[in-house]
């Protein structure tokens, strides 16, 4: 039961072409890694949740709730990108270990 659900949670094991792609990643740095997921994923949810809300409630865009809406998903982006560079790490050292 316990390998079952740590499979779930934590996922197969990384295969050797994983491996491979994470070394070119990361071989691209830390920063390049966190700012693409900085911007990628925060301008999406920026701009998916500015129209959503602006279409659902019907209220005109302003420069002040743009502004805070920018503001809450490009720290999502850059805490997401912390993140899954973190996780990333140690599944690679962990895979690397196994060997």
């Amino acid at each position: 039961m316990y390998d079952k659900l740590k499979r779930v949670f934590a996922g197969k094991p990384w295969t050797q072409k994983r491996i491979v792609d994470w070394e070119r990643t990361r071989g691209k740095g830390r920063a390049k890694f966190v700012a693409w997921y900085t911007l990628w994923p925060g301008t999406m949810m920026f701009v998916g949740w500015s129209l959503a809300y602006h279409y659902l409630t019907g209220m005109p865009f302003s420069a002040r709730g743009l502004l805070a809406t920018a503001l809450i998903w490009y720290i999502y982006g850059f805490l997401l990108g912390l993140l899954l560079w973190s996780v990333n790490e140690s599944k690679y050292r962990e895979s690397l270990n196994a060997k």
